[in-house]
């Protein structure tokens, strides 16, 4: 069964693709806060996950996986060769004969890579996230719809225990978890959105609920400003509480959206960035990097507002770029005949696609933005 596409969630989908660049590309925390687009893309992609499921079962774990990795495979492809030409050199000591990576296939955490690949990996860490949410989402959602006040009260607690002891494990696998359960909260408020759960809440009971939560997380990030600068991907305590009333809010809302159809220019533009989400979010922050050292040779800087134009300017090219090179893979992973620019327009009937989204090196550390 098909439906029209909910361009309501595909406007806020692509407005979270949009923040993750702009946030990658200049650093700016206090976006995080303004606009947790992470929280919300795990959201929509958990909503997206429950009607597959409602549709095709356990058998959507393997549409999923289809969808998502050969994009994946194509980055890696391109980043290997990079890594490669350059010498594998990596400060943690692995190499290309590591068995880790097999995550370059499987990404069941982020893959190895050298000094030249750490900007295509910064990002994976969600790659990762997103698969173990799909591979555990058959057991995920019988529990909620079973306990859903339990499983939604569940992360927060998890999010603290790990926040105060690793157990003795890695901290790529302490890392991994951490993320894991710090969005747990969203994915399954997408699972409510979808069963209708949200529709059903009363406002004098969604907004008390908010409020306390966005008072919690909050209250969590001014206490731990001194390192954060308030950037919540570094306070995955705060970022779990105000990540979580923020997408409470904004499924519970879902406001009719008839206007972007008007404007078929704008309503293009997001149907491309929902069609080619994934591509996006791979290839913007490698984009980030070489722009940043292209810049650096005509001794701009990117910390000033010219350089920081440039910079957002070579971005966007650099990705529409790779959207033309690469998204026809993501057309392919779909069984649809491979297009240059795919998105049609807010009408268009299909079926629910797969979600998709670190700057330069010395500006900050790689986000869970």
């Amino acid at each position: 069964m098909t439906a029209i596409r909910d361009r309501y969630i595909d406007t806020i989908r692509a407005l979270a693709i949009v923040r993750v660049i702009v946030y990658h590309a200049l650093g700016l925390g206090w976006l995080t806060v303004l606009f947790p687009s992470m929280g919300v893309m795990f959201a929509l992609a958990g909503s997206l996950m429950a009607a597959s499921m409602n549709k095709s079962g356990l058998v959507t774990v393997g549409h999923r996986l289809r969808r998502l990795l050969p994009s994946l495979w194509t980055l890696g492809t391109v980043a290997i060769a990079v890594m490669l030409i350059h010498g594998w050199t990596a400060g943690d000591g692995t190499s290309p004969t590591d068995p880790k990576m097999l995550f370059w296939i499987l990404p069941l955490n982020s893959p190895p890579a050298s000094n030249w690949g750490q900007e295509f990996v910064g990002v994976l860490w969600y790659i990762s996230t997103y698969l173990w949410f799909v591979l555990l989402s058959p057991v995920l959602l019988p529990l909620f719809r079973r306990l859903p006040a339990v499983m939604l009260g569940l992360p927060f607690l998890l999010v603290y225990v790990f926040s105060q002891n690793s157990f003795g494990m890695s901290d790529a696998i302490t890392g991994s978890i951490t993320d894991f359960c710090t969005y747990l909260a969203c994915w399954l408020l997408g699972f409510a959105h979808r069963d209708g759960m949200l529709r059903e809440l009363k406002w004098r009971v969604v907004l008390p609920i908010t409020l306390a939560a966005f008072a919690v997380g909050g209250w969590l990030a001014w206490a731990h400003r001194e390192e954060s600068n308030f950037d919540l991907t570094v306070d995955s305590m705060a970022n779990c509480y105000w990540s979580f009333a923020f997408v409470l809010l904004l499924l519970r809302w879902q406001p009719k959206m008839s206007w972007p159809a008007r404007v078929p220019a704008l309503d293009r533009l997001v149907s491309l960035l929902n069609a080619r989400a994934v591509t996006i979010y791979l290839w913007h922050n490698p984009g980030i990097f070489f722009i940043a050292l292209l810049l650096a040779q005509f001794e701009l800087d990117s910390s000033t507002a010219g350089g920081a134009v440039l910079l957002i300017l070579g971005t966007l090219v650099w990705t529409a770029a790779a959207v033309v090179l690469f998204g026809w893979v993501e057309d392919l992973a779909a069984r649809r005949r491979p297009s240059l620019l795919a998105g049609g327009g807010g009408a268009r009937r299909t079926t629910a696609s797969p979600p998709a989204v670190r700057a330069p090196m010395a500006r900050h550390r790689a986000s869970r933005s």
